[in-house]
């Protein structure tokens, strides 16, 4: 398996599974699919996370604004006011890839032979943002379904 299935593969099963587990988010589909494409159009709120080392490129993680305030809703624990959602919002993203990337991590073959990866803090955009393959890049997508919206997870290099 090559490295840039590997970890979007482990990325959307881990992720898949956190939503469901501890978000609480049922409706999210089991099913998914990693394609290699030109450009992707990330959603209202993402992290992006950059990893150097044994394993270098940008992880990705983007979520409409619909979704980012249900993420935000059962993720604080009690009430949250209406005027707080959107400040938490990009830091709930964040924290989704921050935890579910940390988990996959050592389960990666490059990373299990020995290999070193360290990983940025997330970077947040907080609007819909186009990004287009470089000559000589890569450019890897997964999309993830909940209540038919996507959820995209990236990886380039």
């Amino acid at each position: 398996m090559k490295l840039n299935d590997e970890i979007l593969e482990k990325l959307a099963v881990r992720t898949i599974a956190y939503i469901k587990n501890n978000l609480k988010m049922d409706d999210i589909s089991d099913i998914y699919e990693i394609n290699n494409v030109e450009d992707i159009l990330y959603l209202d709120i993402t992290a992006l996370i950059a990893l150097s080392g044994d394993i270098n490129g940008t992880i990705g993680f983007s979520v409409s604004s619909d979704i980012s305030k249900e993420m935000v809703q059962n993720f604080i624990y009690g009430g949250v006011a209406e005027d707080q959602i959107d400040e938490f919002s990009s830091e709930v993203v964040s924290e989704v890839l921050n935890v579910t990337l940390g988990n996959i991590l050592e389960d990666l073959f490059v990373i299990t032979n020995g290999g070193k990866v360290e990983i940025s803090t997330p970077h947040i955009m907080n609007n819909k943002v186009s990004i287009s393959k470089k000559e000589n890049s890569e450019m890897y997508l997964c999309k993830l379904k909940y209540n038919n919206e996507d959820i995209i997870l990236s990886y380039f290099i």
